[in-house]
């Protein structure tokens, strides 16, 4: 929502400890980025590194500093863990790709005027047992690069282990795009130079966040006890790693002889949980597992039927053999009237995996939590089936092309990887691999397209041959009602939103998180402190 002469509605609150905010705010807003130091060795370096890269795409350079504006390679040269941010610099330089240039991208920043950022090591696995390392990146100021959303929040995506030349990724979040889930990540294919050394071929990719562009639901801080508010929205993952902020049941099945996974449900927003907020999402989850586990139609009060299928369809399409087990995201947005969603996809590492002519459930190595069971319900499967008619009408129709068109676009550059990582040695670690080949982009796109056309073909003979109509009609939305919420999430109305008093009042108004953060845009549902003149107030925007 953006503010201009009109004020959000404000809601007054108990207990705001208002001097310990501001001073966190001062604190926050005198805080100053890295030392940096441009001088003629970084130009030297880079330099260098130009002469390897391909010339085909944009180019990201990243320069990485210690306190004294010395170049720190430790985010490259060790096994990070992927906690702390190392403070940097970077620009963008488009490259002349004009095909990106035409989505409205540019450049940003220069060698001399380069853009503050933080980055760090991000993943499990494919952090690692690569040379080539995925990395996560704060930018200093939002920026729409490369024609992505605007924001602070980017992913360098590796894609170390996809010998299927890179397509994975790229078909899935397609797919997804397509079939018209919320929201799917997009990403544009770039070269990487971290502190004068060429990386080769990544992935800029938009990072799964609660932002307007984004997953565009009401923002919910951490350790909240607010009943009002503790509802939504929320973002959580089916895990296949134990973590700290998690909540871990039994899975419940209702097909014999089913190997149970552990649900484990890591919380990703907001980071930290009061007990209330851990009570909520506990009662949630719990109820939909006993659903599941029963074969009940209520699991559909709880979690979004629509969207459940056309996330199926997608994993299913792919041969995703680990969703469902890891990376597999669902949020829930604030109040009554709201379900669970299977939304953002995440991670096709083991896309386009075992047999083509098998559920992707069916296929070793993952255990699948709860799809097994959903697929023994009835209401679902009329869903999936009319989803796949629907869809493979429509929607589908165009993917192989957009396969071969990012082929040509990102095959140069395949090459250079591969030059840059041929010989590169393992890391120090069990079960540590190569960095894949994907020299030769015909080769791997036909590994890709013959395994998706496989799947697709025996898809047919088990969700109905779609060739067999003509456009038929994109199937109605469920309308099973949502699940009330329990009293303990309603709270007494003492946070009800009020209207503006004044609404001529145009003092200029400055939005700060309960973090002390400024904030641009106020986003509805969520808490801020708006402060004006000297007066601070905590609103909701609305």
């Amino acid at each position: 929502m953006l503010l201009h002469c009109r004020i959000p509605a404000i809601v007054k609150m108990k207990n705001v400890k208002l001097n310990n905010l501001m001073s966190g705010l001062l604190l926050a807003l005198a805080s100053t980025g890295p030392m940096y130091a441009g001088n003629s060795e970084n130009t030297r370096m880079n330099t260098a590194a130009s002469q390897q890269i391909s010339g085909t795409l944009p180019v990201l350079y990243i320069n990485v500093y210690k306190a004294d504006g010395t170049l720190d390679n430790e985010v490259t040269d060790r096994n990070l863990g992927h906690k702390n941010y190392f403070p940097g610099r970077y620009w963008l330089d488009l490259n002349g790709c004009q095909w990106l240039a035409d989505l409205g991208a540019e450049s940003i920043g220069s060698e001399s005027e380069p853009l503050p950022l933080e980055i760090k090591a991000r993943g499990n696995y494919t952090r690692q047992a690569f040379a080539k390392k995925p990395f996560k990146l704060k930018l200093g100021s939002k920026q729409k690069l490369l024609g992505l959303s605007q924001s602070k929040h980017f992913a360098l995506l590796a894609h170390a282990d996809d010998n299927f030349g890179y397509l994975r990724n790229f078909t899935g979040f397609n797919l997804g795009r397509r079939i018209g889930l919320p929201w799917t990540p997009d990403q544009q294919p770039v070269e990487v130079v971290i502190n004068g050394d060429y990386r080769g071929l990544y992935f800029l990719t938009e990072s799964i966040r609660i932002e307007k562009d984004r997953i565009d639901i009401a923002e919910l801080d951490d350790n909240v006890s607010d009943p009002e508010l503790v509802s939504g929205g929320y973002l959580v993952e089916l895990d296949n790693y134990d973590e700290d902020n998690q909540i871990r049941m039994d899975e419940k099945s209702c097909v014999a002889n089913q190997w149970l996974d552990r649900l484990r449900v890591t919380w990703d927003t907001p980071e930290k949980y009061s007990e209330l907020q851990r009570r909520f999402v506990t009662d949630q989850l719990t109820a939909m597992n006993d659903f599941v586990g029963a074969n009940s139609d209520q699991l559909w009060s709880y979690m979004d039927l629509d969207d459940a299928a056309r996330y199926y369809v997608v994993e299913e399409i792919m041969s995703h053999t680990e969703s469902y087990h890891g990376s597999t995201y669902l949020f829930r947005d604030r109040g009554e009237g709201q379900k669970w969603h299977f939304s953002p996809l995440w991670d096709f590492g083991n896309g386009f995996n075992g047999s083509t002519d098998r559920f992707l459930y069916d296929c070793d190595p993952f255990g699948n939590t709860w799809i097994p069971s959903m697929r023994a319900n009835a209401t679902f499967n009329d869903k999936v089936r009319d989803t796949w008619m629907w869809f493979m009408n429509t929607g589908y129709k165009g993917i192989i092309e957009d396969i071969d068109t990012y082929v040509t676009h990102i095959a140069e550059a395949a090459k250079a990887d591969r030059r840059r990582w041929k010989d590169a040695p393992r890391p120090d670690y069990n079960g540590a691999q190569d960095v894949a080949d994907n020299s030769d982009m015909a080769s791997r796109r036909d590994k890709a397209v013959n395994h998706l056309n496989a799947k697709v073909e025996w898809l047919k003979s088990q969700f109905g041959d779609f060739t067999s109509v003509s456009k038929p009609s994109e199937p109605a939305r469920d309308t099973t009602p949502a699940a009330p919420l329990p009293d303990y999430a309603k709270g007494d109305g003492s946070s009800i939103l009020l209207p503006v008093t004044d609404p001529d009042d145009d003092t200029p108004a400055t939005f700060y998180n309960l973090q002390g953060i400024r904030v641009d845009s106020p986003r509805k549902g969520s808490v801020y402190i708006m402060v004006k003149g000297n007066k601070p107030t905590r609103f909701i925007a609305n």
